[in-house]
């Protein structure tokens, strides 16, 4: 929910909250008052009839006024009350007030009965509550529509910082430009936003300058070793230890290169701008690939087979394509065991690529973290599917891993 909408929200389950208490206290203060005014008008009424009577006037006029002789229940006291009549004209209950009181007249004692319809106020009181209801709609919709524009007005310069953050990236090294604000708040909000992203660039400069440093400096002294090491390899040792040793340091200076050249590869993969991207035929490069392990499959009898069908062609980089199917194919080679086989399906640029190898499933968790890797495997330097799952989230395809009729199974989605 977003934050304008939020306010709103608030704004009219308070709105209603005041409103039907204010609606309850209207109506009480009025009703009393009305009351009040009722019951003057009555005791003004009485004191002018109780004069007309003691001029000898009669006065009757049923069921407003009734005059009857009453020495039983003879009191000083005014009795103001609500009670209902029915009347014959309106042929139903109709509620009155009434104000009872007593007095002497020529030694006789009267009850003195004055009755004034409230049906008129309680009509009152029912036009002035809808009256009442329909400001309080009306203003609620305008102060509603009137909250929401100032609000947005308000909050503008929130929500495009908000996508200029969206859009913001570090390894871009531009400065981060938000829109200004009057509103304390948001000010101080911008402050600290560019100090963090001007700390953040910092840091990432300074992270990939390290690497591209240390990568750098890494290969040449390794391609040095190398060729030092397969010229040692090419001469005759009369010691088999040291061919033995020489050939374990061949196999780790080896990985070692292999890692760097990974580790490189991942840091190029934080970014598009260093690929560039076209339709690419994915038939055509998993044959390729297919057709360079061709002869490592043969070697261990590893049966490879291919099915194609549908549209398959992906909008991305044709290396790292080439890159991704390579890896997959190495691994379940190398995964493999030696006999075995291994399906590569794909259908509407949806590739499967499974392969025999152990009876059990993977590490779902931890397959696509860097640096891990199958025991059974010491030539994997465990940085293969991570690569795989950089270059899939960077071109936003879908990778799927799972263990189904003795095949592992690598999916991964291109659409």
């Amino acid at each position: 929910m977003k934050l304008t909408e939020k306010i709103s929200r608030y704004y009219l389950i308070n709105s209603t909250i005041i409103f039907l208490a204010a609606l309850i206290g209207t109506y009480f203060i009025i009703n009393a008052v009305l009351s009040e005014e009722t019951d003057e008008q009555l005791l003004l009424n009485r004191t002018e009839i109780t004069d007309k009577i003691q001029d000898g006037i009669q006065v009757s006029n049923p069921p407003f006024i009734e005059v009857k002789k009453d020495s039983i229940n003879f009191s000083d006291k005014i009795l103001l009350s609500d009670t209902v009549i029915y009347l014959k004209t309106e042929n139903e209950l109709e509620p009155f007030r009434q104000a009872v009181s007593y007095f002497k007249y020529k030694g006789e004692y009267y009850k003195l009965v004055l009755r004034t319809s409230i049906f008129e106020k309680e009509d009152l009181l029912y036009t002035l509550l809808i009256i009442f209801s329909l400001v309080f709609v009306l203003l609620i919709l305008t102060l509603n529509i009137i909250n929401r524009k100032t609000t947005a007005k308000i909050f503008s310069p929130f929500y495009a910082n908000l996508d200029l953050l969206k859009n913001f990236r570090i390894k871009s090294g531009k400065e981060l430009q938000l829109q200004a604000s009057d509103i304390e708040e948001f000010i101080e909000l911008n402050s600290a936003l560019k100090v963090l992203a001007g700390k953040a660039g910092k840091d990432y400069k300074a992270l990939k300058e390290f690497t591209e440093d240390l990568s750098h400096e890494l290969q040449t002294p390794v391609s040095i070793i190398k060729n030092k090491l397969e010229l040692l390899l090419q001469k005759n040792f009369s010691d088999e230890g040291m061919l033995e040793d020489v050939q374990k340091a061949y196999q780790n200076i080896n990985k070692l290169d292999k890692v760097n050249r990974a580790l490189v590869m991942l840091s190029k993969l934080e970014s598009k701008d260093f690929f560039e991207t076209s339709h690419c035929n994915l038939a055509e490069i998993i044959n390729k690939v297919v057709d360079n392990y061709s002869d490592i499959a043969e070697v261990r009898g590893i049966i490879i087979s291919t099915d194609f069908s549908g549209n398959n062609l992906v909008m991305g980089n044709e290396t790292l394509l080439e890159t991704t199917v390579s890896n997959l194919i190495s691994n379940a080679i190398k995964h493999n065991y030696n006999n075995g086989k291994i399906l590569i399906n794909l259908n509407n640029a949806v590739m499967l690529i499974s392969n025999t190898g152990e009876d059990k499933p993977l590490n779902t968790e931890e397959i696509f973290n860097r640096f891990s890797k199958n025991i059974s495997s010491s030539e994997s330097i465990g940085l293969g599917l991570a690569i795989i799952k950089k270059i899939c989230s960077l071109f936003e395809y879908k990778i799927n891993y799972y263990y189904k009729n003795d095949m592992h199974t690598m999916e991964i989605s291109f659409r």
